[in-house]
């Protein structure tokens, strides 16, 4: 029963370090971020708008992720130090106590991060004729994560959750399955989409031209991937009533939040790179032009569009997969 009881406190506070690391993790990506966006603004570049819609959305996501390791830290604090004589142990105390602020900053972060991840999906899908069925499907899972996770909510904040704390697990648990149901279902759509592109593109114009869209696509399934993972390492010890539960539940927000900035990052870096080999491209496309006697070498487009007169290409859609662009 002792070792029991140490297992369980053990694995809480773990959890609450390993969170400290992520925040960390979400610090340097949200700075890179603001440091992309920051000057696209002040020079009113194209896209404008769009660039201050997403320094607002990196900047909530930073203020959630704060808010939600600073009340971490407090329940770390009250359940290891003030009530470490509690029956049970902190780890008993920290399953009975909730912090509001934690639980709201918890579920608006995970319902930011999959409102994005859904319009993205929808954009990929609009000229299409599955279009209205990604926005029913995308909608229909939205709603169901926000009546699941406000339930979890209302449950965790009632005076007599202190003396029923089963029931705030109980329902935290569907909430978690909704969430990693619309983040693998959402992403798988988005990355066949994706790849659909890629292969119309690549046989029309060659390799090089579908490259970007596999970039994408991967960056979709890394973004997807550790989410998943960390969902699904607390959802199966809870299962086996295993206390490691207690060490990934407390990763499960700043992974979100981690995840959809670092995803923007990545977009940011590639999007870039394949800026520059276009250039370097059409320059030497130029010179091959210059010589006599050689054939022109194909017309370098952007990601997304098709070139003129090319009447099989897939038709151009934005590119919702980079939020700092």
């Amino acid at each position: 029963m002792v070792n029991a009881q140490i297992y369980a406190e053990a694995t809480w506070l773990q959890g609450a370090i390993v969170a400290a690391i992520l925040y960390g993790m979400v610090v340097v990506m949200s700075y890179v971020c603001w440091r992309s966006l920051w000057p696209r603004i002040r020079s009113h570049a194209t896209g404008y708008r769009k660039n201050i819609f997403f320094f607002c959305y990196v900047t909530l996501l930073f203020v959630l992720g704060t808010i939600y390791i600073a009340f971490t830290a407090e329940e770390t604090q009250n359940s290891f130090i003030y009530h470490r004589l509690y029956p049970g142990g902190p780890s008993a105390f920290a399953r009975t106590s909730f912090s509001p602020p934690l639980g709201v900053a918890l579920l608006l972060s995970n319902w930011l991060a999959d409102l994005l991840m859904i319009w993205r999906c929808v954009v990929v899908y609009r000229d299409t004729r599955l279009h209205y069925v990604i926005l029913g499907l995308g909608s229909v899972m939205y709603i169901t994560s926000m009546v699941t996770g406000t339930l979890w909510l209302v449950i965790m904040s009632r005076p007599t959750k202190v003396t029923s704390g089963w029931m705030s697990i109980r329902f935290l648990f569907p909430y978690t399955c909704v969430a990693l149901t619309i983040n693998i279902t959402i992403s798988l759509l988005t990355v066949l989409r994706l790849l659909y592109h890629r292969r119309r593109i690549s046989k029309i114009l060659g390799p090089g031209h579908g490259a970007i869209y596999a970039s994408f696509a991967a960056i979709v399934i890394e973004s997807a991937s550790v989410y998943s993972i960390c969902s699904l390492l607390y959802l199966v010890p809870f299962i086996v009533h295993n206390p490691l539960s207690d060490a990934f539940l407390q990763m499960l927000g700043e992974a979100q939040v981690s995840v959809h900035i670092l995803h923007g990052t990545h977009c940011d870096l590639r999007l870039r790179l394949y800026s520059r080999s276009l250039h370097h491209s059409s320059l030497s496309t130029v010179s091959q032009r210059a010589r006599p006697g050689q054939n022109a070498a194909p017309p370098i487009t952007q990601p997304g569009t098709a070139p003129s007169g090319c009447s099989g290409c897939p038709r151009p859609f934005p590119h919702p997969f980079h939020p700092i662009s």
